[in-house]
């Protein structure tokens, strides 16, 4: 493609072939990516051979020979020998501070089968004093072998005299001890929105609590690094995200605590990604309290919200709630109840899962949030909690207009047809996890059948009618695919294309995307799911300089080599943050 495009022309202006604008002699760029294969991921995913970045900032994109031309004496040449070039890539739904900190200390376990989890329990018994809780965290049953949680019986056999809660996320599993030291009994009620559930038969606990950990007693809240182990994991897992090509996250659920820490690396110069922050936000109140609170999160400093607070570095994003429980434990909220069975232990028919905010005070929290200008999100993973979230979303639009702000639906793991149709004509997005399709479609398919699964995940279905981003929800461990949830962007991106599931088998393969969308789904994509794309997401005069160099053409390679694709160089702002020795 012999075209250049350079800072003060537009970016949709073509050149004719061979043609060249030149800059200015005395603004040279600071660094020159040339002799490769540059997908731009513009409108029209234009390729072209090289890029050059000036202070922070795309400055030419082109060919190799017009590029070099703004080199200076002090410009970065990096030469892609041939080798592809793209946007750094966008991760929508991290969870950074929390999973850095998990590898503080011992770290957390990874566990595939039920006799792993025994064995580890009753290695953890020797090692504790009697009495001391054993907690084993966001262990997702669809991922273990037996595709069950372990029972309350299987536990007791290995600690009968340490508290175990095998827990997986809203959901989890009790042992006798755990329950007895709580004081749990046949006679213990429900809390709100959650369940302590009971044998059909004897009454009696059977171990599984339901957005009910409440009701235990002297759960340890897992590890506590101090400041500068917290400080090192948070920056150690950024270097990581970097080696794999990331150069933008969300974190889906950040307290002021976190937004501090973030700002405190802007302020010294450590940050090599930048960081969109969704600001969490508990749903209960007054009308009143509610606005006092969205108040409160923008802070004295002001850098705390409403969305788009901040700069190109840290900046909020939206106020995330949890509408309902999990897909991989058996507690969204869905349309017809969950089927009986093993895997996340039902034993009702009339189970639908959990709903955590009612239907009303949804609609007051969304309302006095679009009055203050803030985006809004929810984790919504069952198709019922979908449906009450656009519900709420509409009756706001007649009052506030919501179009231009981009609501968003966090996981939105079954959209129907109508409610895709909701979502183009209220301009709402969604954040969605590929990886949960590859690690846990199978157990899925195998509890709610084929037909109530054509709609799990349908990625070329949504981007019909709306733009959807891709993200991983990383909470633990380090490891890109080892972790939970595995966060590799190259695994997502492969998902998204082939839709195999580990266990086997292409689920709706109709719903594969194509590599240009699949590209698009971690970069322009997530751009604009928080308003950004007029900044990030394609290399494009103007935008920052954030880019990668690949191993290998992703276009054209096998594709199932585009799981294990390797990033040589990831550049952000202009500066090489990770580059493969």
């Amino acid at each position: 493609m012999n075209r250049l495009l350079t800072a003060g022309v537009f970016a949709s202006a073509l050149l004719a072939p061979g043609s060249f604008l030149r800059a200015q002699p005395d603004a040279p760029a600071d660094l020159i990516v040339h002799n490769g294969k540059v997908l731009t991921v513009d409108a029209k995913f234009t390729t072209a051979e090289a890029v050059a970045v000036r202070a922070g900032k795309v400055a030419a994109v082109g060919t190799s020979a017009d590029v070099l031309k703004l080199k200076g004496p002090k410009t970065r040449l990096i030469d892609a020998a041939g080798k592809t070039v793209m946007p750094g890539l966008y991760d929508s739904h991290t969870h950074p501070v929390g999973a850095a900190g998990s590898e503080v200390g011992a770290g957390v376990p990874l566990l595939r089968s039920i006799p792993e989890v025994l064995d580890y329990i009753k290695k953890r018994t020797t090692e504790l004093p009697e009495g001391q809780w054993i907690v084993i965290q966001y262990a997702f049953p669809t991922r273990l072998k037996e595709a069950r949680f372990p029972t309350k019986a299987e536990l007791d056999s290995v600690s009968p005299k340490h508290p175990v809660l095998y827990h997986a996320g809203p959901a989890g599993v009790a042992n006798s001890k755990a329950l007895e030291v709580s004081g749990v009994t046949k006679d213990t009620k429900d809390p709100p929105a959650g369940q302590v559930v009971k044998d059909e038969k004897t009454g009696e606990p059977t171990g599984m609590l339901r957005n009910a950990y409440g009701v235990l007693k002297g759960v340890p809240g897992g590890g506590d690094p101090t400041a500068a182990q917290r400080r090192a994991a948070v920056l150690k897992l950024f270097g990581l995200y970097n080696e794999h090509g990331i150069t933008s996250i969300a974190d889906r659920n950040a307290s002021r605590g976190n937004l501090d820490l973030y700002l405190a690396f802007q302020k010294e110069g450590s940050l090599t990604l930048r960081i969109n922050v969704a600001r969490s936000f508990g749903a209960g109140g007054s009308r009143e309290d509610v606005g006092r609170r969205l108040d409160e999160l923008v802070g004295k400093d002001g850098r705390g919200g409403p969305t788009g607070a901040g700069d190109e570095w840290v900046r909020i994003g939206p106020i995330k709630m949890f509408l309902d429980g999990g897909m991989l434990n058996g507690s969204a909220y869905m349309r017809k109840p969950w089927p009986r069975g093993d895997t996340y232990q039902i034993t009702q028919d009339d189970y639908r899962g959990l709903l955590f905010i009612k239907p009303e005070q949804l609609q007051v929290v969304v309302e006095e949030a679009a009055k203050r200008k803030w985006q809004v999100t929810a984790h919504c993973a069952g198709e019922g909690a979908m449906d009450v979230l656009l519900d709420a979303y509409e009756f706001v639009n007649k009052i506030t207009p919501i179009k231009e702000k981009r609501f968003c639906i966090t996981h939105a793991n079954f959209p129907s047809r109508l409610n895709l149709e909701r979502c183009k004509r209220l301009g709402v997005c969604a954040d969605v996890q590929p990886a949960w399709l590859y690690k846990d479609g199978g157990t899925l398919v195998k509890v709610l059948g084929d037909e109530r699964m054509r709609w799990f995940q349908p990625y070329r279905s949504w981007l019909e009618y709306t733009t959807v981003g891709g993200g991983s929800d990383h909470m633990l461990r380090y490891d890109p695919l080892d972790s939970t949830n595995p966060w590799s962007p190259w695994l997502g991106i492969w998902v998204a294309l082939t839709r195999k599931l580990e266990t086997g088998g292409v689920h709706q393969p109709s719903e594969s995307l194509t590599r240009e969308q699949a590209i698009r789904l971690y970069t322009i994509n997530n751009a604009y799911l928080h308003n950004e794309e007029k900044e990030k997401g394609s290399l494009e005069v103007g935008k920052f300089g954030d880019l990668i160099v690949v191993d290998r053409d992703i276009l054209s390679c096998p594709v199932d080599e585009i799981r294990d694709v390797k990033v040589l160089a990831t550049v952000v702002g202009g500066k090489v943050v990770f580059e493969k020795k």
